[in-house]
């Protein structure tokens, strides 16, 4: 069976053939190759969508991303007769994503439709930027990442920001330094930076929006945002505030800044960069870059109230709210922070292996560490990948299944860790029958990895 599971998960096919990696739509395809089911004109397609399928997409949506936290109530009571082009663009970008989780989904019409939205709105980049046009490109840069298309993701996303920069600086309401902000242009100033920080996972791009630049406060609740009312005084020492579901755009904003430094540093080099192998840089020693990034982990994850802790709390409970997708979300962002952070000391082939001990390929440390510290590294790394595991299998179990780009990065991390600890069992202290659970945990991820 793991020979199986590895073969998969290295792209190569056993049994079934994998469907080949889309080509990036180019605007010639889209002139040569049109057919009848293809959008060609704006008004004409928003006119024969009917109000139902839109409000369905819409509260689609909101369930699969809740880090795009700017769509509002308003959204449901649109007027066809009072949209402007761009509203409609922004609304029927928001139908092409939704449509992929539909029984009906045909990719090659729908990613046409896509770069129809796309070709649509490049044309109005230099007419001025608005809320509608910002949300627009990165709801459109959204569907370039699920399309596996990071490039343009990458440049519509950057559009994207560079509008809601320029407005910041001259439009919203001449925005300095003092809070003049509405709450929807802060929520789609944030949803720049949340989707700046997804896209350049493992990337080595500078960042776009810098936490300097985010000199404004963060959202106010669900219930605050979707009534209209007045957010509460916050305590004093913000340490002292414990966030719960309503509060699930703050603490992605803040979750997605930890997994943001977590993979640049290792994209940078992680242990390998320079410096890391000296005793003040172990990964053991409080004073390490590693440590200090474990540490605000551990400290996000306990100002969460317990009812967003999986899995202490069901995902069931969540789901009978109507708010399985962000709680899982939440929770997935915690247990890969926490994976790709131990992940780092872990031996690539340890084959002789009885027990961790740390890197056993250079560059090696220059100090060796307590034996507690390396065992709870490997149980912690284990642990965290039988989490996004669970998680995702009871997202699916009670019909709320997470299926973005970000969870498929936390399905394909879980299941390979599954399949090393099932390699080495006894480098992983494993019985026979932890090591055949390991087996079972990899089948059953990559199950939701390679779902019909």
């Amino acid at each position: 069976m793991r020979t199986t599971i590895a073969y998969a998960v290295l792209g190569q096919s056993v049994g079934s053939k994998r469907p080949a990696k889309r080509q990036r739509l180019s605007v010639d395809q889209r002139q040569t190759d049109v057919s009848g089911d293809v959008w060609q004109d704006v008004n004409q397609v928003f006119e024969q969508t009917s109000r139902a399928q839109v409000i369905s997409a819409i509260n689609l949506f909101r369930a699969q991303f809740p880090e795009f936290g700017f769509l509002h109530p308003d959204d449901l009571e649109y007027r066809q007769d009072e949209l402007s082009v761009v509203q409609k663009l922004r609304l029927l970008v928001i139908v092409a994503v939704s449509h992929r989780y539909s029984g009906s989904y045909t990719a090659n019409i729908n990613n046409k439709n896509i770069l129809f939205i796309a070709n649509e709105m490049q044309k109005r980049v230099t007419s001025g930027p608005s809320l509608a046009l910002i949300q627009t490109f990165l709801i459109l840069s959204l569907c370039n990442w699920g399309d596996g298309d990071g490039f343009n993701a990458w440049m519509h996303c950057g559009i994207a920001t560079r509008m809601a920069q320029g407005l910041l600086s001259t439009g919203f309401a001449s925005c300095g330094k003092r809070e003049t902000l509405s709450e929807l242009e802060k929520r789609t100033l944030w949803t720049c930076f949340k989707m700046d920080r997804l896209l350049s996972c493992g990337k080595r791009r500078q960042a776009m929006f810098s936490d300097g630049d985010m000199h404004f406060s963060l959202p106010v609740n669900d219930t605050q945002f979707l009534f209209g009312q007045s957010p509460q005084a916050a305590p004093i020492d913000d340490s002292l505030k414990v966030y719960g579901p309503d509060d699930h755009l703050v603490l992605l904003i803040r979750g997605l800044r930890i997994w943001s430094r977590v993979h640049t540093w290792i994209a940078e080099g992680g242990r390998r960069q320079p410096g890391m192998t000296e005793p003040e840089q172990c990964p053991f020693n409080e004073t390490s870059d590693w440590s200090k990034m474990k540490q605000d982990l551990i400290k996000w994850w306990d100002s969460q109230d317990a009812l967003m802790k999986y899995p202490a709390t069901k995902v069931s409970v969540h789901a009978q709210r109507g708010q399985a997708e962000r709680f899982g979300y939440i929770n997935l962002v915690y247990y890969v922070s926490l994976l790709f952070l131990c992940r780092e000391f872990i031996p690539f082939s340890p084959v002789d292996e009885v027990k961790p001990r740390g890197p056993i390929e250079p560059p090696l440390l220059k100090a060796r560490g307590p034996d507690s510290f390396w065992l709870q590294n490997v149980f912690d790394l284990y642990d965290a990948a039988s989490q996004i595991s669970s998680l995702l299998s009871d997202l699916e179990h009670v019909g709320c299944p997470l299926r973005t780009p970000f969870s498929g990065l936390c399905a394909f991390s879980s299941t390979l860790w599954s399949i090393y600890g099932a390699a080495f069992p006894n480098f992983m202290g494993f019985t026979p029958s932890q090591t055949a659970d390991a087996d079972a945990q990899a089948e059953r991820t990559m199950a939701v990895l390679y779902y019909d």
